[in-house]
């Protein structure tokens, strides 16, 4: 420690001295800095190329190593991510199969409202690319048209138990009167008009075109009132959803109260990604992050032959094809017209061919999800007839791969390279 009494270019010269050969505190654990003087034991990361230094096996709990070090930080690595962040995945699928695997191996088991299951509180993952939404599980069948639907009602601002029987009769179960949805029904908090006619959902783009580094931009979804309805059989398992522009990226954060690892959280992850890149289109921003918080995170009992399989499942490599992204210049316009082509094949009021389907003038992206109704509509008011071949060509082909996985016997294998996809 250098004298107090030392004269100012001394103090200095010896200051110097003793800060030679150590690396600043904010420096990354990463061989490319150049403050770095060894470099850490390192593993692949979930992402791919980088590595990062290993860390506990329960990295989708941050708290649950309280040990780890927190890294410090570089100014010139400003976005070294430290032990307090939640692990990244490249997209859905890799991240599903660790959320399911982590509460197979959950202490915690909890029983209420006569579901028993494990419990793993303060879970929380960020996906790279949201885009990549779908879990490609053959052990999973996730039903896409029922996601697609779902997040059609959201946009739409929805609550009537109508539109969501159609798809999944399960759901009159959520509903009290026969008629509506209460807690499940988000869109009525985001995207339906309030005064002035903008939704919360505009409003919070504003705000974010207004300022960009704003950390206001929130749509409380969790009502006050829902806490003291302990009868109610539908309430709001999300808390709000967040939105941040960083580096002309939008980022989006959701935040659970709870979470079913094995069904609800496929179809909430789908419909914020949807919801995220929608608004991402909306402000001419390039699809950043997106975080998943969640308090409990759990699953139920008799689901857990299931999640095992999938688990067991993950240790493979899945089908993969190109993501598709959502198109520029896609608005609240489009959204609205994809809308009325649900409610028009909902009814079987109109039926869709691809040259029909072009005819619309949607872009491509959005004829293909207009295609997956359809299909749809031809499962349910068509059962004796085979489904169009020329549209099943046309389907994305992760989404036919999944509907053939949930419909075997009416929806064929879609192919890659010239030979059938398992």
């Amino acid at each position: 420690m250098p004298h107090p009494m030392r004269a100012p270019r001394e103090r200095r010269a010896h200051d110097r001295r003793s800060q030679r050969g150590r690396r600043p505190r904010h420096c990354p654990p990463s061989a490319v800095c150049r403050h770095r003087r060894s470099r850490p034991p390192t593993r692949p990361h979930a992402r791919g190329g980088v590595t990062v230094p290993s860390t506990s096996s329960t990295d989708l709990n941050p708290s649950a190593d309280t040990r780890t070090r927190q890294e410090p930080r570089c100014p010139e690595h400003p976005t070294t991510r430290n032990s307090l962040a939640p692990k990244a995945f490249s997209g859905f699928h890799d991240a599903y199969g660790a959320v399911l695997a982590d509460l197979l191996e959950a202490p915690g088991h909890i029983s209420t409202r006569g579901n028993a299951g494990p419990e793993r509180l303060n879970v929380s993952f960020q996906l790279d690319n949201p885009a990549a939404r779908l879990p490609m599980f053959a052990a999973r069948r996730a039903n896409i048209v029922f996601n697609l639907a779902e997040v059609l009602w959201f946009l739409g601002g929805r609550d009537d138990l109508a539109m969501m029987r159609y798809y999944a009769p399960r759901m009159s179960s959520y509903s009290v009167d026969g008629v509506t949805i209460a807690g499940a029904a988000y869109g009525t908090r985001m995207f339906r008009a309030g005064r002035g006619g903008r939704s919360s959902f505009d409003a919070t783009l504003d705000l974010v075109r207004a300022d960009p580094d704003t950390k206001r931009a929130v749509i409380p979804i969790f009502g006050a009132h829902e806490v003291g309805d302990a009868e109610h059989p539908d309430v709001s398992c999300t808390i709000a959803f967040q939105l941040f522009r960083r580096d002309e990226q939008l980022h989006g954060v959701c935040y659970m109260r709870a979470n079913d690892a094995f069904q609800g959280l496929v179809s909430d992850v789908f419909s914020f990604t949807v919801i995220q890149e929608l608004g991402a289109r909306m402000l001419g921003l390039q699809l950043g992050t997106y975080t998943h918080h969640v308090g409990s995170m759990h699953i139920a009992d008799h689901h857990l032959p299931k999640a095992r399989a999938i688990v067991a499942e993950a240790e493979q490599a899945p089908p993969r094809w190109d993501v598709p992204t959502m198109p520029a210049g896609t608005t609240r316009d489009t959204v609205e017209e994809v809308c009325a082509q649900e409610a028009q094949l909902r009814a079987n009021r109109v039926t869709h061919t691809v040259d029909s389907l072009h005819a619309t003038g949607l872009p491509v992206y959005w004829q293909r999800l207009v295609a997956l109704l359809e299909v749809h509509r031809q499962l349910v008011h068509q059962p004796e007839h085979r489904v169009d071949e020329e549209l099943l060509e046309f389907l994305d082909p992760a989404h036919r791969w999944l509907m053939h996985r949930k419909w075997p016997t009416r929806i064929t294998r879609p192919r890659a390279a010239g030979r059938d996809v398992a």
